[in-house]
């Protein structure tokens, strides 16, 4: 029996190195790549991609760079693992899936093991992002969910140029709300790539997220893989560009021309193969030379350890600005938040006796019980999910959602939210002797409004910038006069008797 569990042992252990032979022997990142397909097929996002950069830039000067970003709180984004596999290989377990959870957690916290082998000429340089990573326990639904999804395909690999991995019609699976999730499919990836990834403001909500080569999914020994990837940094690394950096050797291969854009980067003209040794310059980067320690160069896993201040700094502003969604989503908790609006083509600005729509619009776990409370509306109340609600008089009134699933709840008020103005435009009081009030209906706008005399004399103007405006006539002498109300509904006259 021994030498039959023997036998077992080796063979497996035999299996593992035979099917590692045939991984790429280097890092290969096709984000850059990936992001020039993106640019062919919507020429709209390089424009975007610049805007996106140039918000970013405008919150790190409001933020300060790092010296604000330390006393920020910390930031966690819930994530969702994708496993798309075509074997029981590419099936990775649970274990594997976690452990890479953890590994992105302790990189971006500096709580890595190896954060020890950062040389101490870049010690000082080295940062805490101050973000995590949890996985989803809800779906898009508010259903519980394990974090992680399977999807079988008959495809036996995907590639950045099709994209084919993140639709279920081409044998991948969709995204999840990319404003609540990131979302991270793991597949086998063909052409020798560990994965790439879409930077922020260059895709569009279907494509956004990271994806992995399945062997590169988290450390040993949950993963099984022999190989110098197998610390799960492809996921540091790819997650580091959707989070907006770039290579730190910059854009361009074997150049000292480019730049990643971050100051405490030093400049580096190539990438890294391997695990260096001692210091290796470039680009007059001495001292201390390359930093091919940090997780955004290609060295191999067991030699990254750091992300610096700068790129710290950076990715923060990206989670402030563009990612900045993320930091309201509730998947990785079981609590609700009660929101609410109004369905499509409705408004909350109406004219007495319409009805308008209500829309739920609460997150977090899905909720089963409604109860919506309207000032002033018919019903008063309603337990419906997305009630319709008649305003019969003219005014301002406050909304309250009540939602719960049982266990949870949670009550949001909106003040004032529903505006009632009158069936038609009304001038009051007439005779008047101090003051005219004019009201606006909801389907007219009054732009300017002119008071003359019974001879043609303007004697009053204003300009209407709300729904109610007020004339102040203490001063005229008592007489007819006419009114004179353009709107966007054309021109009308009324005739306004000033007593005393």
């Amino acid at each position: 029996m021994r030498t039959l569990a023997l036998s077992a042992v080796l063979f497996l252990a035999l299996a593992v190195y035979g099917f590692a032979q045939h991984l790429p022997g280097t890092r290969n990142c096709a984000t850059d790549s990936y992001l020039e397909v993106l640019k062919a097929q919507h020429p709209h996002l390089a424009q975007e991609r610049k805007q996106a950069q140039q918000n970013v830039q405008e919150q790190l000067q409001q933020q300060q760079g790092w010296q604000n970003l330390r006393a920020a709180t910390t930031i966690t984004i819930p994530v969702v693992f994708h496993v798309i596999y075509n074997n029981s290989t590419e099936n990775i377990s649970d274990e594997q899936v976690l452990s890479q959870l953890a590994v992105l957690n302790a990189d971006f916290r500096r709580m890595n093991a190896d954060a020890a082998n950062t040389p101490s000429y870049f010690q000082p340089f080295a940062a805490d992002t101050r973000i995590e990573f949890c996985l989803a326990r809800l779906d898009p639904a508010g259903n519980p969910s394990p974090g992680i999804t399977r999807t079988q395909t008959s495809r036996t690999g995907f590639d950045y140029f099709t994209d084919y991995v993140k639709s279920t019609a081409n044998g991948g699976t969709e995204a999840w709300d990319r404003d609540r999730y990131l979302n991270i499919w793991i597949c086998d990836i063909k052409d020798d790539v560990l994965g790439y990834a879409t930077p922020p403001g260059t895709a569009l909500a279907r494509q956004d997220g990271v994806v992995l080569h399945y062997a590169a999914i988290g450390a040993a020994p949950d993963n099984p893989f022999l190989w110098p990837y197998n610390m799960g940094r492809t996921a540091t690394h790819e997650v580091g560009h959707w989070l907006g950096l770039e290579h730190i050797w910059g854009g361009d291969d074997a150049s000292c021309t480019d730049t990643d854009g971050i100051s405490d980067t030093p400049n580096q003209e190539d990438y890294t193969l391997g695990c260096q040794g001692g210091i290796q310059s470039s680009c007059n980067n001495g001292p201390y030379g390359n930093m091919y320690q940090n997780y955004m160069d290609y060295s191999d896993d067991a030699c990254m350890n750091l992300f610096t201040k700068g790129q710290a700094a950076y990715m923060n502003a990206v989670l402030s600005t563009i990612r900045s969604s993320l930091l309201n989503s509730l998947v990785c908790t079981a609590s609700i938040r009660s929101d609410f609006g109004l369905a499509l083509e409705e408004d909350t600005l109406l004219v007495a006796g319409k009805s308008i729509q209500f829309a739920d619009a609460s997150a977090g776990v899905r909720a089963t019980e409604w109860l919506w409370e309207f000032e002033g509306g018919v019903p008063a109340t309603s337990t419906q999910q997305n009630p319709r609600v008649t305003y019969p008089q003219p005014g301002k009134y406050d909304v309250k959602l009540t939602v719960s699933n049982g266990a949870v709840s949670s009550a949001t008020l909106k003040e004032d939210f529903v505006h009632v103005t009158v069936s038609d435009l009304t001038v009051f009081p007439n005779p008047t002797a101090d003051y005219i009030n004019i009201e606006q209906p909801a389907r007219i706008q009054v732009r300017h409004v002119a008071l003359m005399n019974s001879v043609g004399k303007t004697v009053l103007t204003a300009e209407a910038r709300d729904r109610t405006l007020q004339l102040d006539i203490r001063h005229l002498l008592p007489g007819m006069y006419f009114l004179h109300l353009r709107s966007s509904n054309g021109t009308e006259i009324r005739k306004v008797n000033i007593i005393r």
